[in-house]
């Protein structure tokens, strides 16, 4: 939600975002239209990382005008093959697969496609939840048409109460990042009341690595941590990521592409049909080789969609790819069957 009475027409979210790189006076200017609702390139041209609000000093949340008026001008230039894989994930057969009553659901959303990452102990008697039911829609933003998310936020909320009453469940944990933001930024937006707590997959895997310290064997590693989108609605998660981290024996190199200002991994620009391949592949390649020159052994996502994007590339310049449940996996030595980000 945008905050006009925040916003100070500063300029600093349009300035510091890394692909549009105006000048203070051109950002000024461009968000001033935003606000007026005048046209601006702005709303063809941002790949809708959302690192704006992050950037925006008075929390004004300079995004969510940006893609509003995405959708109302019609300009953002999804391709067509981006909007029918987003059409397809709210189609895909739902599964609900019970655990043991009064454990927590696992929410896979409808991105359960890297096989060997939902295995052992982790999740041990947690009821599973996947499919299109299930699916929460926060990616209809990259795509430029957030009323999506709204429109479809109380049926993903009931959809998922209905299963939690059923087996007693006073908690979903969100494996996807998009899904905890749903859960805890859009609801709370929408004026929706959750009957069950939503914990993320960093929360519960750092809890479970603090209930079972004495199995873990610390990893002694470097990683590059590829955060995404999403996460920009809930930093405050960092910290917690940091302590997982530590605890495993992990650590998580300082480089220029991280926290305040991690970048995309290509996916949200290889759905824009105005962006050469050539340049999202530039993009990637300058996110892969900065985890390389920052002395990563590893590079580490939490996304699904951004281990599909970066993966490969990763592993030709000698970076294992993990997924983060799969390190932590890892650090309590059990076998991963798929490697570390579903390739073997």
């Amino acid at each position: 939600m945008f905050y006009r009475e925040k916003c100070s027409l500063c300029g600093e979210c349009l300035e510091r975002c890394p692909y549009l790189a105006y000048s203070r006076e051109k950002a000024r200017e461009e968000f001033k239209k935003l606000v007026e609702g005048r046209p601006t390139p702005v709303t063809s041209e941002c790949i809708t990382c959302v690192a704006c609000n992050t950037f925006c000093p008075e929390g004004a949340n300079p995004f969510d005008l940006i893609n509003e008026r995405q959708e109302e001008t019609g300009s953002y230039p999804a391709t067509e093959r981006a909007i029918n894989m987003m059409v397809m994930a709210a189609q895909m057969p739902s599964q609900v697969l019970e655990g043991r009553r009064g454990m927590p659901i696992l929410n896979l959303c409808s991105v359960d496609f890297i096989p060997g990452v939902i295995e052992g102990r982790l999740f041990e008697g947690l009821t599973v939840t996947k499919g299109g039911e299930y699916f929460c829609y926060i990616g209809w933003v990259h795509l430029g048409k957030p009323s999506m998310v709204r429109d479809n936020a109380r049926k993903f909320v009931e959809n998922l109460a209905k299963i939690a009453s059923k087996v007693g469940a006073r908690e979903v944990i969100c494996y996807h990042d998009d899904c905890y933001v749903m859960l805890t930024v859009k609801a709370k937006e929408y004026g929706l009341r959750l009957p069950f707590k939503p914990v993320h997959i960093i929360e519960y895997l750092l809890d479970y690595v603090k209930k079972h310290e004495d199995e873990v064997e610390e990893l002694n590693m470097s990683v590059a941590y590829q955060q995404p989108c999403a996460s920009r609605y809930t930093l405050w998660k960092d910290k917690l990521l940091d302590e997982l981290f530590e605890r495993i024996g992990v650590e998580r190199v300082k480089r220029r592409y991280d926290r305040l200002n991690a970048i995309c991994c290509g996916g949200p620009m290889t759905g824009m049909s105005t962006i050469p391949r050539e340049k999202v592949d530039e993009w990637k390649m300058r996110n892969v080789m900065d985890a390389k020159e920052s002395g990563a052994e590893a590079m580490v996502f939490l996304c699904p969609l951004c281990a599909l994007n970066l993966r490969s590339r990763a592993e030709a310049q000698g970076m294992e790819p993990f997924m983060l449940s799969n390190l932590v996996r890892l650090a309590l030595n059990e076998k991963l069957t798929h490697g570390g980000a579903g390739k073997k």
